[in-house]
Formats: structure tokens, C-alpha cells, sequence
């Protein structure tokens, strides 16, 4: 995910090497953690000024840390400075949960594609956010900026309100006892409202979203329920607003979800979701 660095004032953490400011975990493995985080969450290479200031690190930290992390083919060195490493990929396509999941659901969704010419999506909720960890993109419909990997608040998104409406009640109090926060001007951060799109969706299974996290996008999305009514991700069929039908979308969405979840229960039915 991009994020908009904003300009800081000459005496911040760059200019005072020797100055370490608090963070979280001062440990080696919590300092190199916070790399490989800050890094995540921009979604492109950061420069080492860059890094020491999202991590509130030194730099003569940061450059040490990054250079052990190279080392372990964990970060990259390129021309802006560093990147993701291909060894996180290769752990992170091995998670097995989602794994298993995204095995399971890819056929259903390359169908799903294939047939409708839209782009489709498959996430899991993490806390408040969504992570998607699967897309398929339909050269004819407008630009989706996300990614594999790419995160969006909960609340702001069809696929997320369709997780939401099937989780548990801690994960509903933690989203309710926060602030709701503005994708677009369209976003529904009202209470009320969220909970009332919420009730519906467990009526219908099927969560409809026009515009709240992209302009120009709406969104259809169905929750991937096992049979003890456990969660598992959601999938979503995006098309530009102008061309939008639920009414078509909602039965595909929700035919392929439910098979994605038969599929899991046969060939995964010790895996604890």
C-alpha cells in the first residue's frame, strides 16, 4: 500500500543518528521486524532516511539491520534502497491456512472470471482490515489499485463487510469501539448504518458495496462459511459502477463461496480455521 510521506521538520530522526527514539520491541528481532514492516505497509523500496523514519530508528541501526537482512536474502538492495526479499514471498505462499484456502478457491474463481470477464478478488480478515491474498484482473474493467497483499479497512469494503457480518463478537466489539475511517467520501462510518448492512448480509449472504473504498468501483462480495459457521475469507466480483448489476453478480458470488467452502471441508477437514 502506498503511503504519503509527509515533510518533517530538519531536527527529525535523520539528522540525530545517536538518538534512538522508543519503539515497541528494542530487540535485534523486534528492531528487524519493524524493516520488513515499514516496507510492507509502503509497498515499494524505501531509502534509508526513509526507513529510519518510519521506524523511529537511527539510521547507523537501520543501515546495520538492513545489511544483516540482505545477508539472509530477506530485504533487497536496489536503486531506491530496499525491498521485500524473495525469501518472504516464498514464507509467506507457505502460511497454511491461507494457502489451503487460496488453492481452494482459485479454480472457482478463474471460472468465475473466465465467464464474467470481471476482476474478482479472494481476502481474509485481519483485525480491522482486510488482506487480499488473491486477485484476478479483467483487462476490460476499470483499474482496482489492489494487490495481493495489499490491506483496506474492514468496514470500507464489500468483502470485508461479508466477513464481518459472520464473525464472532469480539471481532464486531473491536470494530464498533473504534473509529470508522473515510475511503471515500462514500464510506459508511456511521454505527448504525454499518450494522444494519451487517444484519442484512447475514440474510442474504451476500455483501454489496458501491464506491466506499474506490471511486468508480463497486463491489459484490460473499463470505466463505464452513459448516460450523466459522469464517474462512470472502470472495468478490469488482466492476466500474457505470455497468454494476447485483442483482446478476450476487448469485455467482455466492454459488462459488459456498463451493469453495464444500471443496475446503473434503480436502482439508482437519485444518483448524
Amino acid at each position: 500500500m502506498k503511503t504519503d510521506f509527509e515533510s518533517r521538520p530538519s531536527s527529525t530522526v535523520d539528522d540525530q543518528e545517536d538518538i534512538e527514539l522508543p519503539v515497541e520491541d528494542k530487540s535485534v528481532m523486534g528492531r528487524g521486524l519493524s524493516l520488513l514492516e515499514a516496507l510492507s505497509r509502503a509497498g515499494r523500496p524505501l531509502s534509508l532516511a526513509e526507513l529510519s523514519r518510519e521506524t523511529r530508528l537511527p539510521k547507523s541501526t537501520v543501515h546495520r539491520l538492513a545489511a544483516q537482512l540482505v545477508q539472509l536474502r530477506l530485504l533487497d538492495r536496489v536503486a531506491d534502497g530496499f525491498c521485500l526479499g524473495l525469501r518472504i514471498f516464498e514464507w509467506g505462499s507457505h502460511a497454511e491456512r491461507q494457502c489451503h484456502l487460496r488453492m481452494a478457491a482459485i479454480p472457482f474463481l478463474t471460472e468465475m472470471h473466465s465467464r464474467l470477464r470481471e476482476t474478482v478478488h479472494l481476502a481474509v480478515l485481519d483485525g480491522r482490515d482486510i488482506l487480499y491474498i488473491e486477485k484476478i484482473e479483467s483487462h476490460r474493467a476499470v483499474h482496482c489499485p489492489t494487490y495481493v497483499g495489499d490491506r483496506k479497512p474492514a468496514h470500507a469494503t464489500a468483502l470485508g463487510k461479508a466477513m464481518l457480518a459472520f464473525s464472532p463478537r469480539e471481532t464486531l466489539h473491536t470494530t464498533f469501539n473504534n473509529p470508522l475511517t473515510l475511503s471515500t467520501p462514500r464510506t459508511i462510518i456511521t454505527p448504525g448504518m454499518l450494522n444494519q448492512q451487517l444484519q442484512k448480509i447475514r440474510e442474504t449472504c451476500v455483501s454489496v458495496e458501491i464506491e466506499e473504498s474506490f471511486l468508480g468501483v463497486a463491489c459484490v462480495a460473499a463470505p466463505i462459511v464452513d459448516r460450523a459457521g466459522v469464517v474462512l475469507g470472502a470472495i468478490s466480483i469488482v466492476t466500474p459502477t457505470f455497468r454494476f448489476d447485483p442483482k446478476r453478480l450476487a448469485p455467482e458470488v455466492r454459488t462459488a463461496a459456498r463451493k469453495i467452502a464444500e471443496h475446503l471441508e473434503v480436502t482439508h477437514p482437519a485444518i483448524a480455521y
